[in-house]
């Protein structure tokens, strides 16, 4: 019998994940069967039944798979060294270079999973699991920051992570509701905050080697 190699698994494993989140972001999870990932994924159940033994673990593994691919772009972003660098860095991943063809699915994806969790102990805390992660390297970034003078040392590093990822999350409602939803400007908006130009215009915000007054106040 031929070995199986490894990279093949991974590709098998991740074309069942990438499947089951078409199929719960178009009916949800309860809607959505076993036999409905199988057909999505082109795939028999024994082949799937080999990989997850049910919906729940595929769940997981999709979490996981999200919060993996998030993770690996805010470090990338974190590189920047600048703190607005840093910022410019993720509002462009996360806000603006989006795949519009997929991204309907995506925010359904997102908000199906969240909904879960007060219904599923084990969403529940994977989503508890994989938020305090990303919040873990904002509030890298953050206390980085606030050594070099940059976001104010009297605001506390976790509830500034937790309103930079309400940002993203309250995109991702607003953008799966409204089709006229104007990404640009809001956009525009999240770096005015970061860059402080919100309350009292100030002109262009400061890059690398300049002093950023406006994350200090």
């Amino acid at each position: 019998m031929p070995k199986v190699l490894p990279e093949y698994l991974v590709q098998r494993r991740q074309q069942i994940l990438e499947a089951a989140a078409v199929c719960f972001a178009r009916r949800g999870f309860h809607q959505t069967t076993m036999q409905d990932i199988c057909e999505e994924a082109d795939l028999s159940p024994g082949a799937v039944y080999r990989y997850f033994r049910g919906k729940d673990e595929i769940i997981e593994g999709i979490c996981t798979m999200r919060q993996q691919q998030n993770g690996d772009a805010i470090a990338e972003a974190m590189v920047k060294g600048n703190t607005l660098d840093t910022l410019d860095e993720l509002i462009q991943k996360f806000f603006i270079e989006i795949d519009e063809e997929n991204w309907q699915d995506t925010c359904a994806l997102f908000l199906a999973i969240i909904t879960e969790a007060p219904r599923s102990e084990s969403v529940r805390a994977m989503l508890q699991a994989n938020g305090a992660a990303i919040r873990g390297q904002f509030i890298d970034l953050i206390r980085d920051s606030q050594a070099k003078g940059e976001f104010s040392s009297d605001l506390d590093p976790e509830s500034i992570a937790r309103v930079m990822v309400a940002l993203y999350h309250g995109f991702v409602t607003q953008k799966l509701v409204d089709p006229d939803f104007d990404v640009q400007a809001y956009t525009k908006v999240v770096q005015a905050l970061f860059g402080g130009d919100f309350w009292q215009a100030t002109g262009t915000a400061p890059r690398s080697g300049q002093a950023t007054p406006a994350l200090r106040h």
